[in-house]
C-alpha cells in the first residue's frame, strides 16, 4: 500500500494503518469471539484482492464472516443436518476464483518469494480453499490429506477418516479461525502502514 491509500482506508473505513500484530494467546478459540476489528481489517484488504481477480465481482466479506458467526452458535449446528456444508460454501466465497497471483496484483508488498512467511501464507489460503471444497462437496475421502497438508506433522495423516470425521466439527472451525487470523496477519504485516519499498 502507499501512504494516500493508508490515510484513505483509515479515514473511510476505520482501519489503524498502524494495527498491531496479533499475538498467539490471543486468538479465540471459538470463531464466533473473533473480534470486530480483526474481521473489519481482514474484510477490506481482502476485498481489493476479490477486485483484482474479478473486477465486477461484488462480495461482502464483512457480512459473510458476520453470518458465518452466526451459523457457528449452537442453535445452528444443532437445527441444521448441512450447517457443516454451508458455513463451508459461505467461507469458502471469500476465497472462490482467487489465487497468489491475485494478492500480487492488488498490492506491491505481497510478492512471490517476498520472504517464506509469504509463501506459507498464500500456500495455507489456497490449501483451505480446497478443504472448505471438500466440506462443500461432501468429498470425505480427501480431508485427511488435506488436513494434514494444513497443518503439518500435528499427527493429521495417522488418523483414519472415521476418527477425523467424529472430531471434524472442532478442526473446521479451527481452519476457519486460523484463514480469518492468517489474512489478517498478511494484511497486516504486509500492507497496513508498509511502505512501497
Amino acid at each position: 500500500m502507499n501512504e494516500l491509500v493508508d490515510r484513505v482506508l483509515e479515514a473511510e473505513k476505520g482501519i489503524s494503518v498502524v494495527d498491531r500484530p496479533i499475538l498467539p494467546f490471543e486468538k479465540p478459540e471459538k470463531f464466533i469471539n473473533i473480534p470486530a476489528d480483526v474481521i473489519n481489517t481482514m474484510s477490506v484488504y481482502m476485498s481489493v484482492v476479490i477486485n483484482a481477480a474479478t473486477p465486477n465481482r461484488l462480495i461482502d466479506i464483512k457480512k459473510i464472516v458476520e453470518n458465518a458467526k452466526n451459523m457457528f452458535r449452537d442453535g445452528v449446528r444443532y437445527h441444521d443436518d448441512l450447517w457443516l456444508q454451508h458455513c463451508a460454501a459461505s467461507i469458502r466465497e471469500i476465497l472462490m476464483f482467487i489465487e497468489p497471483s491475485h494478492f500480487f496484483s492488488a498490492y506491491q508488498n505481497i510478492k512471490p518469494g517476498t520472504d517464506a512467511d509469504v509463501d506459507r501464507i498464500l500456500s495455507f489460503i489456497i490449501n483451505s480453499k480446497a478443504y472448505l471444497s471438500s466440506i462443500v462437496h461432501f468429498r470425505n475421502e480427501s480431508k485427511v490429506g488435506q488436513a494434514d497438508t494444513l497443518y503439518l506433522g500435528q499427527g493429521y495423516a495417522q488418523k483414519s477418516e472415521a476418527d477425523f470425521l467424529s472430531e471434524e466439527n472442532l478442526f473446521f472451525e479451527k481452519v476457519c479461525i486460523d484463514l480469518v487470523y492468517t489474512l489478517h496477519h498478511l494484511f497486516t504485516t504486509y500492507c497496513v502502514g508498509a511502505s512501497n519499498t
